[in-house]
């Protein structure tokens, strides 16, 4: 085996753990009506306080 095939054996199981813990995250928002603030939020930061 090769160098990065070792690093890339070690890094993909911990890509897949955030991608996971980010996607339940925002699930976790959507459900509690938390989301509608920071979408607002967002919303109001793009527009540059328009």
């Amino acid at each position: 085996m090769k160098r990065g095939q070792i690093v890339w054996d070690a890094l993909v199981p911990w890509i897949i753990a955030i991608g996971a813990a980010v996607l339940l995250f925002l699930i976790y928002l959507i459900l509690t009506d938390k989301a509608t603030n920071a979408l607002d939020y967002l919303r109001n930061l793009f527009r540059f306080g328009k």
